[in-house]
């Protein structure tokens, strides 16, 4: 049975395919410097984005928010308290029984002994910047041992110029930290554009690998392949899916590892910054794994289905467009237009169940991620009015639980477009994965020439199972002689034909050329001495030069003498532009029977030693056949040629006939001895010319 599965579009498939990841690394290896040195720029971006936050810390508590509190207690409880502060900047004594102590050391201290000197003292709550004495101005605060002490939440009211001259080294380390944060950003920037830009570079080399080999394979795959996938379908494959694999690859899998590394880095500092306050934070993260799965198991078959119905669409829309002659003669607009109205409705239900999924999750990871920062604000903030934590501290878990929970948010995003390449690989490597039934066995690049001896021995052939085309086909054709075949439509004379171009591989039997089975003969070495024209003439969308040279190194002079020989150049001298006339796709501009002798220059001009013809003349009027004749049989002296034709005038003067019906031979023998015989060739005969002559005898 000759045959390929179709490439179909079903919604299965794995959420995560790791052999389909590993396959699509294959692609990526060649350009592994250029992914190592994104992620270097990925390393350096994750670092500082984990260092600002604690830069901002810093900022806000050493420098903005410089608070003491007052502790009192027994002198000898004070001269121990004292001992656990070695930097003597966060101590300063107002009295025998009572000392200034920096809010943001006490933060450090460990709880338990915090809570010990706690006991054996009174720490008052109120927060205090602290100005020298001299300077105080009577509006607010009190002065105790040279020191103004001005409540945290009357700084307003002091002057700005005291702030500025007394808080001048506050101020200069503030801006060294600007200027820090600056440079970092300035990195993060940096690194952040050599990231993006060396990461897509990275992905379109290798989805240009992916979409050269696929678009390769496709050419090696066998015609069964093409009569059971529509041509729109495989431009879905070549065009949108590759697409969607370099998306992934760009937008998804690189950026997962900075993603981790954020999350990972995140939680860390988080709970060295405050442990109680970290499990706070982290306790929406059951909430997050619910709507992920449930995420997941809905986006999963929604963006398979948009990839399904896509490729149906394209299929529908290629299909139209290449029948628009057809769609319009029949007047079948309408309902060509609601089929694709109906495929074209599905495909956008398709997305719009994609977006309302995504709309749903979305919002729900959003209000995750804000209820664990309302978590952290309500006990970070009650921590830093009971002096457990600074105000630098609860900034920073807020920009650390929001920088945590980002990677996070954006998980339905990177889902989407992991779901959208997933199903997109699978249609790629299905492709990629769909054996040519035709086994080349060599290059043929030193192969001997081909003198042009074909020989069937006993061929039969079938495209669908137990239903037989050619049945013990047999014959021999020797080179520089020429063999017709004849017969109804139907009878199996193209079959033959593409058994020797090799387009199909025999059931059984045999063929041969120059005495050699056929799928022994390299196919490049097979078809580059073969030429043919077909009935359905295919003019590219090129020049008509260009069409007739089809990729071989002729000269001007070699594809005008080629085009002379078949009487085309009348014709063409008399477009806009001669031979450099550019053609419309299919050469639609042209008509059947100039398309027909410009395909008879291309097989003229590529001299073959294996002339076809099949029905290559039946577009052609009977004075321009007469006119091509002349130069078919000088082209087929020296060449082994095979015509299959319904016009029995263009194969009275071949070697041999053979008559076919059923996939058999009936009959076989010159045109003299088929009529002398009065079978199957003589009634063809008299139906075509009986009638003919008599007029002409009147």
């Amino acid at each position: 049975m000759h045959g390929n599965p179709m490439v179909e579009d079903a919604a299965g498939g794995k959420v995560y395919d790791r052999k389909l990841i590993r396959r699509l690394l294959r692609y990526v290896k060649p350009h592994r410097r250029l992914i190592f040195l994104a992620m270097f720029f990925m390393l350096l971006t994750a670092c500082v984005e984990l260092i600002i936050p604690y830069i901002t810390k810093q900022g806000i508590d050493l420098y903005l928010a410089k608070l003491y509190q007052v502790y009192e207690a027994p002198p000898e409880v004070c001269d121990e308290f004292a001992s656990a502060f070695p930097d003597s900047t966060d101590l300063m004594q107002l009295a025998p029984d009572s000392v200034l102590v920096r809010k943001a050391a006490l933060d450090k201290m460990d709880p338990a002994e915090r809570r010990s000197v706690e006991s054996e003292g009174t720490l008052y709550p109120g927060t205090f910047y602290l100005f020298p004495g001299d300077r105080f101005t009577g509006g607010t605060g009190l002065v105790l041992s040279d020191h103004w002490l001005v409540p945290e939440k009357d700084l307003s009211s002091v002057p700005l110029g005291v702030i500025l001259d007394v808080r001048g080294e506050d101020l200069k380390g503030i801006t060294r930290l600007a200027l820090l944060l600056g440079v970092l950003i300035a990195i993060s920037l940096t690194a952040g554009y050599g990231h993006v830009m060396t990461l897509v570079v990275a992905g379109q080399r290798s989805m240009f690998d992916v979409r050269t080999e696929l678009f390769r394979h496709i050419q090696e795959l066998s015609l069964d392949f093409y009569s059971k996938n529509p041509i729109g379908r495989l431009v879905t494959r070549v065009t949108n899916d590759v697409e969607a694999l370099n998306e992934m690859f760009t937008a998804v899998l690189v950026n997962l590892v900075k993603d981790f590394l954020l999350i990972i880095g995140t939680a860390i500092i988080l709970f060295v910054l405050n442990w109680r306050l970290a499990l706070i934070a982290l306790a929406v993260s059951p909430v997050f794994l619910v709507v992920t799965i449930i995420f997941r198991v809905k986006a999963r078959g929604a963006y398979r289905q948009v990839r399904k119905y896509l490729a149906k669409l394209n299929s529908n829309l290629a299909e139209d467009l290449s029948g628009i002659k057809v769609v319009q003669a029949f007047r079948q607009e309408r309902k060509r237009r609601a089929e694709y109205k109906a495929t074209n409705t599905s495909y956008f239900g398709a997305n719009m169940r994609q977006l309302v999924i995504f709309g749903v999750f979305r919002p729900l990871i959003e209000i995750t991620a804000s209820a664990g920062v309302a978590l952290v604000l309500i006990y970070g903030g009650g921590s830093v009015l009971s002096g457990g934590l600074t105000i630098g501290a609860l900034v920073a878990f807020i920009s650390y639980v929001r920088q945590m929970f980002q990677p996070l948010a954006d998980i339905s995003q990177k889902f989407n477009i992991m779901q959208s390449a997933m199903a997109a690989g699978e249609r790629i490597f299905g492709i990629m994965d769909t054996e040519p039934m035709i086994v080349d066995p060599g290059d043929g690049s030193d192969e001997p020439r081909i003198e042009g001896r074909v020989e069937f021995e006993n061929v039969s052939f079938s495209y669908v199972e137990e239903k037989k085309v050619l049945r013990h086909v047999g014959f021999e054709v020797e080179p520089g002689r020429s063999v017709a075949l004849v017969g109804p439509t139907g009878a199996g004379k193209s079959s033959i034909i593409s058994l020797l171009c090799r387009f199909y591989d025999v059931d059984s039997g045999r063929i041969f050329i120059d005495g050699r089975d056929l799928r022994e003969t390299p196919i490049s070495s097979l078809r580059k001495s073969i030429s043919i024209v077909l009935q359905d003439a295919f003019i590219f969308s090129r020049s008509i030069e260009d069409n007739i040279r089809l990729g071989l190194d002729l000269s001007r002079e070699d594809v005008v003498r080629a085009a002379d020989m078949v009487q085309a150049t009348p014709f063409i001298e008399k477009l806009p532009e001669g031979f450099d006339t550019v053609m419309a796709e299919r050469g639609a501009t042209l008509s059947t029977g100039q398309k027909q002798l410009i395909c008879f220059a291309r097989a003229l001009a590529h001299d073959p030693r294996i002339l076809i013809l099949d029905e290559a003349t039946s577009s052609v009027d009977p004075a321009t056949e007469q006119l091509i004749q002349n130069a078919i049989e000088v082209l087929m002296q020296n060449r082994t040629s095979i015509i299959v034709a319904h016009r029995l005038s263009t194969i009275q003067k071949a070697d041999q006939i053979l008559v076919i019906d059923d996939g058999r031979i009936l009959e076989r023998g010159s045109h003299q001895e088929l009529l002398a015989r009065r079978g199957i060739y003589y009634n063809l005969y008299l139906l075509q010319y009986a009638g003919a002559e008599e007029e002409a005898g009147e």
